[in-house]
């Protein structure tokens, strides 16, 4: 199950879990039809079971179903989409089993959060964590860490992912870097061995808010939850970048659709503006997150026509 560096060169979006009404069970007949139009949309990869997918909330047998249904959905010429799927839990027991279980599932590689429970460890505790994890798992498994302080209330730094590095060089492939930033990102990069074991690791830009800002820090690809909507913008921030042209301006716009789904439940504003931009079925959440009520969801739809005619903000 070797995994080409360079296939993370691209966008990959951090797609949602579908549920049925009152997040009663994962809705997988869903995301074959999302990962198709994503496909469609120039989308490289598959990030599942993280933030925007809610991963917390989905049971460990659950996950192995939605990373199955994403990884069918994401097979084709060439390889297909990379699928990289969310394993962190509050028990490193429950996060070895999800990780093993992915890459079982046909994941291509694990994306692992921080251990998010735990506010008061140092780099060599948080360091062993994440051995732990990847000692756990076959040679050829691949480990994506996700940097995400504004959700999870514990980073990453830069010593942590030097020494994670250091122990791990052949299986470590990444970083998810979601903090905006670009200090932290030069930071991270300067960790990168410049030859030898280690060299191919990739920062990855992970916050939507600031993708221009990190594809010039050095960011050869990116992880966006933006992308499950609007993936085509997202996609023109990065392409404009590597052309020479303004990354600021599709920046621009996409913060000010950013700052319109602020208004509202977040994960529930994102599930109606997929069903708006794609056209698929309107999908659920589970609790503790909710669907939009009718009046947000006409409130959403008439600052998105706003936004769309140009006369947002």
């Amino acid at each position: 199950m070797a995994l080409a560096y360079e296939r993370l060169d691209g966008l990959i979006a951090a797609q949602v879990t579908p549920f049925t009404a009152g997040g009663r069970d994962v809705d997988v007949d869903w995301i074959g039809a999302h990962v198709d139009w994503l496909r469609r949309m120039g989308i490289t990869g598959i990030l599942t079971l993280g933030t925007n997918g809610e991963g917390p909330s989905v049971g460990l047998d659950e996950r192995r179903r939605v990373v199955q249904a994403v990884k069918e959905a994401s097979r084709g010429v060439g390889g297909g989409l990379v699928v990289v799927a969310g394993a962190t839990c509050p028990s490193l027991a429950d996060t070895i089993r999800a990780a093993n279980d992915a890459l079982d599932a046909g994941a291509d590689a694990v994306a692992l959060l921080p251990p998010y429970f735990f506010k008061n460890v140092d780099s060599r505790g948080m360091i062993d964590w994440f051995s732990a994890v990847i000692e756990s798992l076959p040679d050829e498994g691949r480990v994506l860490l996700y940097h995400m302080p504004a959700q999870a209330k514990i980073g990453i730094g830069e010593d942590v992912l030097a020494g994670v590095l250091r122990r791990h060089p052949d299986q470590l492939m990444g970083i998810k870097d979601s903090g905006g930033d670009a200090e932290q990102t030069t930071r991270y990069m300067a960790q990168v061995p410049a030859d030898g074991p280690g060299s191919e690791f990739r920062v990855m830009a992970g916050s939507d808010a600031a993708h221009a800002a990190l594809y010039q820090a050095g960011c050869v690809g990116g992880v966006s939850g933006m992308a499950n909507a609007v993936p085509a913008l997202v996609k023109t921030i990065q392409f404009a970048h590597r052309e020479g042209g303004e990354p600021q301006r599709p920046q621009a716009q996409l913060n000010e659709l950013h700052a319109i789904l602020d208004q509202f439940p977040r994960v529930g504003a994102m599930k109606q503006l997929i069903q708006i931009t794609s056209g698929l079925p309107l999908t659920h959440t589970r609790p503790p997150y909710r669907d939009l009520e009718p009046a947000e969801v006409k409130a959403l739809e008439e600052a998105v026509g706003h936004y769309l005619l140009g006369e947002a903000g």
